[in-house]
């Protein structure tokens, strides 16, 4: 439940969303989301859920190295029968600057049954370095220094970075090549884009747009496509639902609801 949970809400965010490809004439917007934006979430497998998330971007401006910042916030936990065999309750915070889309801090607060993590990256982006500071219960704080690229993101800055591009300048089955920090390495990920279509699920019949990580081999997944996402195909692109197809089975994120979007909701009546 535990790696599962992890990587379904990882998937969710796909990661980092700067393109490092000049093939691709890749358009950001200004930004598509405001403070107060609030989207939640199941975590479910067929009509058994097994965990719920919140994403959403806190009410207010929060001020960090002296420029104003949106905070951006997501939370998951597990539920009923899940949540007694492994109790997760992990939550993850992004300091986004507003003028410029990228991150001067981020945090992390992990519970996971026994392990325990809390977690500060403060990003020196003049310099490309991100200072690390990590506390486990019971072992002294870690101090750490690393070296990062230009415009590089952390996982849920990555996620508001996604909904800042133009997909209509991509073609079906476009590679994006995206750079990430996380959990003291970088990171380059490749993210497809699959096209357009329409998507019913717990919050309403979207337009949306699909896109697929490619996944190393490994045991758990079925396969490098076997994560697919959808965002909705409007000004917001918030995510829809993220699906695993894994050798024990398919395990959906969909959303249930939302509120505070800045623009008007692409919804199919």
């Amino acid at each position: 439940m535990k790696t599962i949970f992890k990587i379904i809400i990882v998937s969710v965010l796909l990661f980092s969303f700067t393109n490092s490809n000049p093939a691709y004439n890749i358009e950001f917007e200004k930004g598509n989301y405001i403070p107060g934006e609030k989207l939640e979430y199941r975590l479910h497998y067929g009509f058994v859920t097994a965990g719920r998330a919140i994403i959403s971007v806190e009410n207010g401006y929060h001020l960090v190295q002296d420029k104003p910042c949106y905070k951006a916030r997501v939370y998951g936990w597990s539920t009923g029968v899940f949540n007694l065999g492994f109790r997760i309750r992990d939550t993850w915070e992004s300091f986004i600057d507003t003028n410029t889309f990228k991150p001067l801090k981020a945090f992390r607060n992990i519970e996971e049954g026994r392990y325990k993590l809390m977690e500060d990256v403060i990003f020196d982006t003049e310099n490309n370095m991100a200072r690390v500071m990590r506390k486990h219960p019971d072992k002294p704080k870690e101090e750490s220094t690393y070296k990062i690229p230009d415009n590089v993101h952390d996982i849920v800055s990555g996620f508001y970075e996604l909904r800042r591009i133009n997909f209509n300048k991509l073609k079906i089955g476009d590679t994006i090549t995206l750079k990430a920090f996380f959990d003291k390495q970088n990171y380059n990920f490749k993210v497809r884009y699959m096209g357009k279509g329409k998507l019913n699920i717990d919050a309403g019949k979207f337009n949306a747009i699909k896109l697929v990580p490619v996944m190393p081999k490994n045991g758990l997944f079925d396969g490098e496509e076997s994560i697919k996402c959808w965002i909705s195909d409007d000004k917001n692109k918030i995510p829809l639902m993220a699906e695993a197809e894994m050798f024990v089975g398919s395990v959906q994120l969909e959303l249930t609801s939302y509120k505070g979007l800045k623009n008007p909701a692409n919804v199919i009546t």
